[in-house]
């Protein structure tokens, strides 16, 4: 391999240690309770159908997916691509998601839930943040969920993969992405819209909620619960912020509304290298930096350092989580 595709290499590498520690968090960590790894989907698939095709490309003796797994992984991906949609494609993809958990909670109420009320959407938060929903989960993953008894299996099968191209890349190196066991990641479930901790509850507040939630997954929960600088905190922020840039735009014009997102940051072919790991038709040899997080990716893109590029990028995303803050539960 030359130079610029053993720095590939070492990217792919990096996603591989990230899904290797996520196995770790379920069997080891004892203070986090929440759908981490579901929200983690659509990057997880992006490693997998990425490693694959990259691998393959180059003619290396790697798994190959059979057509079941190419299929799913090829959709899973697509997840991470969900504010790419239009504002009424996106809308209803996650209505209708969330029309299917009320029906089946509603079915399967308890005596107790039948006089108090039942709950269908589980959150997550962490430091008090919210960082994800059980309909957001639902609009990842590829194949129902609710009220499928072989689904477990089925997923086990298709993660088969994944876990050989994940061995391939760390070779002998299994090692963790250090995580703080001791941060409190809390689940709570609630009855949208009608008992929530939105002020704003209706509709359109569930829709800047699952807005909110997939950006704090990347600013909150992987920036705070991951102890090392590690290219995911990055990787995964920016694409929610790539596909933002378009989506609030046409939000602000749907709904009359003003929210701000700063696109100094949005760069197609920068976006490319970080979903694809195609590095070659992009930067050379001379421009990678070995010692930089991102390979010197940023300071192609945007003349700046990782450090801070990330810092710029999370003040923009932070101050659109305020704003979506503000509107929906303050």
């Amino acid at each position: 391999m030359n130079k610029v595709q053993k720095t590939a290499y070492e990217l792919i590498k990096s996603d591989a240690r990230f899904l290797y520690s996520l196995t770790d968090i379920s069997k080891n960590a004892q203070n986090i309770s929440s759908n981490y790894i579901c929200m983690s989907l659509p990057y997880i698939g992006l490693f997998v159908d990425g490693a694959e095709q990259w691998c393959k490309k180059l003619g290396l003796n790697t798994p190959r997916f059979n057509q079941t797994e190419k299929v799913f992984y090829t959709q899973l991906r697509q997840a991470h691509k969900l504010f790419g949609k239009s504002y009424e494609d996106y809308t209803t993809i996650l209505f209708e998601k969330f029309t299917e958990s009320d029906n089946y909670f509603y079915g399967i109420r308890s005596l107790i839930e039948k006089i108090l009320g039942y709950y269908n959407v589980g959150t997550d938060l962490c430091n008090d943040e919210f960082c994800g929903n059980t309909i957001l989960c639902s609009m990842y993953i590829p194949i129902n969920i609710l009220d499928n008894d072989g689904v477990g299996s089925w997923i086990r099968d298709m993660s088969i993969v994944a876990g050989k191209l994940g061995s391939f890349f760390l070779g002998e190196e299994f090692q963790v992405y250090r995580y703080n066991d001791n941060l409190i990641i809390k689940s709570r479930d609630y009855h949208f819209c009608k008992n929530s901790p939105l002020k704003m509850n209706d509709d359109f507040g569930f829709i800047l909620f699952s807005i909110l939630c997939s950006i704090n997954y990347a600013i909150e929960f992987i920036e705070n619960y991951f102890i090392d600088e590690i290219p995911q905190k990055f990787k995964f922020a920016y694409l929610q912020y790539y596909y933002l840039c378009d989506f609030i735009k046409e939000l602000n014009s749907r709904k009359n509304t003003n929210f701000h997102l700063d696109n100094c940051l949005y760069d197609r072919n920068f976006r490319n290298c970080l979903a694809h790991y195609g590095l070659g038709q992009y930067i050379n040899e001379t421009e990678i930096i070995s010692h930089d997080i991102l390979k010197g990716l940023t300071n192609k893109a945007f003349g700046k350092d990782y450090l801070t590029t990330k810092k710029e990028l999370f003040e923009i995303l932070k101050s659109l989580t305020k704003q979506i803050r503000k509107e929906i539960l303050e």
